[in-house]
């Protein structure tokens, strides 16, 4: 068997791996109270071990509305790890400051378009003090999310409360640890909204697509047909 026969057989691996207590949702679908006509509980993440880190970011946030008022502050916590099976998943985790005057009923992320989703949360402590990681708070206070929803085949979201529906993620609160496991292998850059009466967006992770063997050969040709241009010249 050669080299490139192994490599299909372990990416079919990652790509139909077992879930790891993630509800697997696809566009239109979502996990949460089955009053709701979603496909599943949202469940709570199993997470042994997050893998092996790769990068992550921790950000200021600030939603402004039409007049420039400020309606909350908080800071985003984001990350992406290889977990065990070879593929990547994406945590994110919101405080909303003290001071914030509203509270945050939604939190979506981008791009995960073409890609499989998982998604779950969690609370518990991931660490990653003294390694330049990000440090995730897990604690039984943390504020659960109601409802996790593949929008659409871009956008995933976490629904907090709707209308009078509480809790939120309220001034003061830190929300659960928000995971979502993809068949992904390689990543760049995303962007995660913080939402309510306002939306702050905030650079953070997505999956990106390997390029098929035909992408590596037009751009072998380019790079072959500038060389001669320039030898010509």
């Amino acid at each position: 068997m050669n080299v490139k026969s192994h490599l299909l057989i372990a990416l079919a691996a990652v790509a139909f791996a077992a879930p790891l207590s993630a509800t697997m949702v696809t566009t239109g679908q979502c996990a949460g109270p089955t009053s709701l006509g979603c496909v599943a509980a949202l469940d709570i993440f199993s997470i042994a071990s997050p893998g092996t880190f790769l990068d992550g970011s921790t950000n200021s946030v600030t939603g402004l509305n039409a007049q420039g008022g400020v309606l909350y502050t908080g800071t985003l916590r984001s990350a992406v790890y290889r977990n065990s099976l070879g593929s990547l998943d994406f945590y994110y985790q919101f405080w909303n400051s003290s001071s914030s005057p509203d509270s945050i009923s939604r939190i979506t992320m981008n791009s995960f378009a073409g890609f499989t989703t998982n998604i779950g949360y969690t609370n518990q402590n991931i660490d990653g003090s003294g390694n330049s990681k990000v440090n995730f708070i897990g604690s039984s206070s943390n504020q659960i999310p109601l409802i996790g929803e593949r929008v659409s085949d871009a956008t995933v979201g976490f629904n907090f409360g709707a209308g009078s529906f509480s809790p939120k993620i309220n001034p003061g609160e830190t929300s659960s640890i928000l995971v979502i496991r993809t068949n992904a292998t390689t990543f760049g850059i995303g962007s995660t909204s913080i939402i309510n009466g306002a939306v702050a967006n905030v650079s953070t992770f997505a999956p990106t697509a390997i390029p098929e063997p035909g992408t590596y050969a037009l751009l072998g040709a380019g790079l072959v047909a500038l060389g001669l241009l320039g030898r010509k010249r």
